[in-house]
């Protein structure tokens, strides 16, 4: 036919990861986007970071990307950021829902038989014990980014080399915790295809601020438990009690960390309270949980204001020691200035300090700080805690089942407190012992005083790292020289009145005490103190036993209480108690 005009349309067809994805009149080199990338547009989805011993993948290190985008993205000019250092794309683009393999240039040979590779000529050395990789498009602005850690393995096997770490649920690229695991599949990776853990894991919560730290008097560091979509948009709706944000910037390349400056000064150990406004999310859309924190100026602390008040050192297997901390002075301080030893009961030699925390944090006035090498652990097994006073640090100090010592220093290397645990603290009650925490009974008193340990009661779960003892004093001053808190005891180990606490308040300074319980038959069956030195008062305890750790009958019994004060001056009293059992 003569002089009839046709009209050609050239597709691309491309089909990806099981869906077909048409592009008309695509121009190789061009790109096809309809705008810039957003936010988890474009996902790292795999790391292969320590590729040896090999499985049946090459001996190399990889990073696996995906485009969640709906549209072609040109990654020219994009880098990803690798700790400190950048190294740029080469000029690829990425379709729908396909894998690409990023390896250095030398080892797209061996990839390409996976998938489509990305080589780079200078390629960043992934390292097994974790790194911050981040993807930044070409205005700089943040993609998607991850800080992996050889504990997202979930595989202590695996994580000695050989598998890659794979995300579960790419639909929530921003949720960490729990969202990353070993490869299962039998060649120890999946390059360039879908991932082998894939599964349903959607990012419903956002946990929130999770620190506060003032960098100086007028600005300080919050850290969020996620990246953080908008915030700078709303700077000037948040709020340090009277004090508004002048200015805001990132502090890490993630959106985590960000630091604000304020419109005044800060005093010294004066608690504040950071509140956001509403608007600020997750980039799951997530509003968070936690959206105020209290913080302050932190000050020095001082021997005997900050103690021991809770001890696992006979964890059940599998589990992690925990040690929990409290702060009884009215001044707020810096976890991370203070650190734990160990001490050898029997050569006395003291064991390499260990820090408490590796960043700054406020332990507030009467604030508990707990840490242990297992915070997934703790957490689960003991349903009392309190998770956000809950941290983990790299090591923990030597912690014998029987018995041990433990020592705090300030960075002055000045002990802060010392303790010495031994599995006969435990309430005589209990015979298997693992797993259960000895708390003291009140925060306040010596921890050198092995009266002032017993065993977390069943009820709390055995333990309550993070939060108040559940075997805490609350015995109130009756204003009598010397009072009981109660005229019962019952050692059940139920929480309720297993300890009788023996309160003191003399008159006068030197005051040192005597007490002995007696049966019914006036026989003497628990030295409870013997010249023990009071002070200006305080408290002692019987827990039901006998001076042998015998559980005693149930009866009454006689507290029979002398005192002699610094004047000479003695005094006594006998005050009646019922042991009860169930």
């Amino acid at each position: 036919m003569k002089n009839v005009i046709f009209t050609c349309i050239a597709f691309s067809i491309i089909f990806i990861n099981g869906r077909f994805s048409e592009h008309s009149d695509i121009t190789p080199g061009v790109s096809a986007s309809s705008g810039e990338a957003e936010p988890g547009d474009v996902i790292i989805s795999e790391i292969m970071a320590d590729p040896s011993p090999a499985v049946y993948l090459p001996e190399r290190e990889y990073i696996e990307i995906t485009s969640l985008s709906d549209f072609i993205l040109s990654l020219e000019g994009w880098y990803l950021l690798a700790g400190n250092s950048k190294y740029y794309f080469p000029s690829v683009q990425i379709a729908p829902d396909e894998y690409i393999i990023l390896c250095h240039v030398s080892d797209t040979q061996r990839f390409s038989g996976f998938g489509r590779t990305a080589g780079f000529r200078s390629f960043p050395a992934l390292n097994d014990d974790g790194k911050l990789l981040v993807i930044f498009d070409k205005t700089g602005r943040m993609i998607h980014g991850v800080d992996y850690s050889p504990n997202w393995y979930g595989d202590e096997l695996k994580s000695g080399g050989g598998w890659s770490l794979e995300m579960i649920d790419i639909s929530s690229p921003f949720n960490y915790n729990g969202n990353w695991k070993a490869s299962v599949s039998p060649t120890g990776g999946t390059p360039g295809r879908i991932n082998s853990v894939m599964a349903s894991n959607p990012d419903n919560e956002f946990e929130g601020i999770i620190n506060v730290f003032p960098s100086d008097s007028v600005s300080v560091k919050v850290t969020f438990s996620e990246p953080v979509r908008i915030l700078e948009s709303l700077s000037g709706n948040i709020k340090a009690d009277d004090f508004s944000v002048t200015s805001l910037s990132a502090a890490d390349p993630l959106r985590r960390e960000f630091i604000l400056e304020l419109n005044g000064y800060l005093g010294k150990n004066t608690v504040y309270s950071l509140s956001l406004p509403p608007g600020v999310t997750d980039y799951a859309g997530n509003m968070p949980l936690k959206r105020t924190f209290d913080f302050g100026r932190c000050d020095k602390p001082l021997p005997g204001e900050i103690t021991f008040n809770e001890l696992l050192f006979n964890p059940l297997p599998g589990d992690a020691d925990y040690i929990e901390i409290v702060n009884v002075s009215g001044k707020i301080v810096d976890a991370s200035g203070i650190s734990v030893s160990s001490k050898d009961p029997a050569t006395g030699k003291v064991s390499a300090p260990v820090a408490v925390s590796d960043v700054h944090r406020c332990i507030l006035p009467g604030g508990y700080y707990a840490f242990t090498s297992d915070r997934s652990a703790i957490i689960s097994r003991y349903f009392s805690s309190r998770p956000d006073r809950i941290f983990t640090v790299g090591r923990m100090p030597s912690m014998p089942d029987d018995e041990g010592i433990l020592l705090l220093f300030n960075l002055s290397l000045e002990c802060l407190d010392e303790v010495y645990y031994n599995e006969s603290q435990h309430n005589a009650f209990i015979k298997g012992k693992e797993g259960i925490a000895i708390e003291k009974i009140n925060p306040n008193a010596l921890s050198s005083f092995t009266g002032n340990w017993h065993s977390a009661s069943e009820a709390s779960g055995w333990g309550t790292p993070g939060k108040e003892n559940s075997i805490l004093s609350d015995a109130k001053t009756s204003g009598k020289p010397v009072s009981l808190s109660s005229t019962r005891i019952s050692p059940d180990n139920d929480g309720f009145e297993d300890i009788l606490v023996i309160r003191f308040n003399p008159e006068g300074e030197g005051n040192v005490t005597n007490v002995t319980i007696y049966d019914e038959t006036g026989l003497p069956v628990k030295k409870v103190a013997v010249n023990f030195f009071l002070g200006s008062g305080g408290e002692l305890f019987w827990d039901g036993t006998a001076d042998d750790g015998s559980l005693m009958p149930q009866g009454l019994y006689v507290v029979f209480v002398t005192l002699l004060n610094d004047r000479g001056r003695s005094q006594s009293w006998k005050m009646g108690c019922a042991l009860l059992r169930k």
